[in-house]
C-alpha cells in the first residue's frame, strides 16, 4: 500500500501511547516458560508480536490473547516456526528450540534472513546444541538437547537479543552467560531482566558481562503492557516539528532504552514536561544536536527527521549495528533524505544531517516499519504532495498509526495500488 499526504499540518492533541512490542515479545516467551494461565492487558498485537505467539503455541502453549496455559515444559514443534520479519522471535525461538529434545525447523521473511545471527549460533553450538543451515542464514535446524558447558560465551556486539535469547535459555538450566566483549543497546537486556523479576525470578549479573539466571518454577499472573517509548517516539517528534501533543501511559521509571528521545529532543531545544505517565511535547526553535545511538539504535529513524527540521549540522553516532535491522537503516534513510533536498553525510558509524526547509518527494519504506512511519511524519510538514510507498509495514510494530494520525485530525489518502 502506498499513500499520499498532503503536508503542512499543525498537530495539537492527545494519544495513548502504544502499547510495547518489547515487552509483549518477552512476556508471550515467559508465559511459555512458566505454568498454568497468564493474562495479558494491553498487549501490543501486531506482525511481530502475532509471530511470537505462533512460535509459543507451536512450542506448546494454548490459548490466544484473551490468555494463555502452558506447562512450563516447551514441546518439539508439528509446524515451522515462522518468524516473520522479528528478529526477537527468531533468536528467542533458536535459544527455546536449543532446550527441546527433538528437531526444530525456524524460518522467517527474506529480510529476516539477512539478519546477524552466527555469534548465537557459535554459542549454542559450543554447548553442544547441533544446528543445521546453509552458512547462516534461516531456515534453521535445530536438534535441540544441551550436552555440555560450565558456561556460554557470547559477542553481543551486533545485537542484544543474542543476550535475551540466552537470559530465556539460562531461565531453564542455570548456564552463566558471559558476554566477551561490550553490548550494544543494552537497554533491551534491561528490559528483558525486569520482564523476569516480574515472575519473580532471580538475576545475577556484573554490569553488561555476566548474568546468570537461578532456574525456578513460576506459574500463571497477569501482565500488564506499558506504553511503548519506541513507538512514542514518532508521536514526540510531530510535536516537536508541527505544534503541541500529549502522549499517554508511559512510564518514567522504563528502562527502555528508546525512553533517550526525551534527552535528544530537549537539546534539540522543544519544550518537554513530564507529569506522572504523561508527556507534553511542544514546537519551539529546534536547533542541530549530536547524540549516540549505540543503546537506542531504533530510535534512528525518528531522530533522523527531526534532525533534517532542525537548523544547523546535527551528528548521530553509534549507528554501525543499525545496518543490521529490517533495512540497511543509515543507507536508507540517506536516500530519503537526499530525496527531500536534506543534505546527508554517511559514515561507517555516524551520519551527519544539515537541517534545512525540506521538500516533498517520493519516500521508499524499504519494507522497514520504523522507516515508513518515520517518513510519513516528515511527509505531515513538508509544504506539498508526498508519497510514501509499501507504508503497510507499519502494521509490525505500531498497528494503530494511520488511526492515530486520524485522531489528531490528519488524514492520508490510502491506495492498495502502487501509485507510481
Amino acid at each position: 500500500m502506498d499513500i499520499i499526504v498532503n503536508g503542512r499540518h499543525e498537530v495539537d492533541g492527545v494519544l495513548d501511547a502504544p502499547p510495547s512490542k518489547s515487552y509483549t515479545h518477552r512476556y508471550l516467551f515467559l508465559s511459555l516458560l512458566g505454568e498454568g494461565t497468564f493474562k495479558f492487558v494491553n498487549p501490543l498485537i501486531s506482525g511481530d508480536t502475532e509471530a511470537t505467539l505462533s512460535a509459543i503455541k507451536n512450542f506448546g502453549a494454548i490459548g490466544s490473547w484473551n490468555g494463555i496455559t502452558s506447562s512450563g515444559r516447551p514441546k518439539e514443534p508439528d509446524e515451522m516456526i515462522d518468524c516473520g520479519r522479528s528478529g526477537t522471535t527468531y533468536r528467542i525461538s533458536l535459544a527455546i528450540a536449543s532446550l527441546i529434545n527433538g528437531m526444530t525447523f525456524i524460518d522467517g521473511d527474506i529480510q529476516l534472513r539477512r539478519r546477524p545471527i552466527k555469534e548465537l549460533i557459535d554459542a549454542l553450538k559450543e554447548i553442544g546444541v547441533e544446528i543445521y543451515m546453509d552458512g547462516y542464514t534461516s531456515p534453521i535446524i535445530v536438534k535441540g538437547g544441551i550436552k555440555r558447558g560450565d558456561k556460554i560465551s557470547i559477542s553481543a556486539s551486533k545485537s542484544s537479543q543474542y543476550v535475551t535469547a540466552l537470559l530465556y535459555l539460562s531461565l531453564k538450566t542455570g548456564i552463566p552467560i558471559e558476554v566477551i566483549d561490550r553490548p550494544v543497546s543494552k537497554g533491551y537486556i534491561d528490559v528483558t531482566i525486569k520482564c523476569m523479576e516480574d515472575v519473580g525470578l532471580k538475576i545475577y549479573r556484573e554490569g553488561y558481562n555476566f548474568f546468570k539466571v537461578e532456574p525456578r518454577n513460576y506459574r500463571g499472573r497477569e501482565f500488564v503492557i506499558p506504553g511503548d517509548y519506541s513507538a512514542a517516539s514518532f508521536l514526540m517528534i510531530m510535536g516537536a516539528i508541527g505544534g503541541r501533543i500529549k502522549i499517554k501511559g508511559l512510564k518514567p521509571n522504563d528502562p527502555h532504552p528508546d525512553k533517550k528521545i526525551i534527552e535528544i529532543l530537549k537539546e534539540a531545544g522543544a519544550y518537554v514536561n513530564i507529569q506522572n505517565e504523561v508527556v507534553t511535547i511542544e514546537r519551539r526553535f529546534l536547533e542541530a544536536f549530536e547524540t549516540d545511538l549505540r543503546d537506542s539504535p531504533d530510535l534512528l529513524p525518528t531522530v533522523s527527521v527531526l534532525a533534517a527540521f532542525s537548523k544547523g549540522k546535527s551528528r548521530i553516532t553509534g549507528i554501525r549495528h543499525t545496518r543490521y535491522k529490517e533495512s540497511n537503516r543509515p543507507l536508507a534513510i540517506s536516500r530519503n533524505l537526499r530525496e527531500m533536498g536534506v543534505e546527508v553525510k554517511l559514515y561507517e558509524d555516524a551520519i551527519v544531517i544539515r537541517g534545512c526547509d525540506p521538500k516533498p518527494g517520493i519516500f521508499k519504506s524499504f519494507r522497514d516499519h520504523r522507516i515508513a512511519i518515520a517518513f510519513t511524519i516528515a511527509s505531515l510538514f513538508l509544504n506539498g504532495r508526498s508519497i510514501v510507498k509499501d507504508v503497510e509495514v507499519f502494521k509490525d510494530s505500531y498497528p494503530s498509526f494511520l488511526k492515530d494520525l486520524e485522531k489528531l485530525g490528519i488524514e492520508v489518502i490510502k491506495n492498495d495500488r502502487k501509485i507510481i
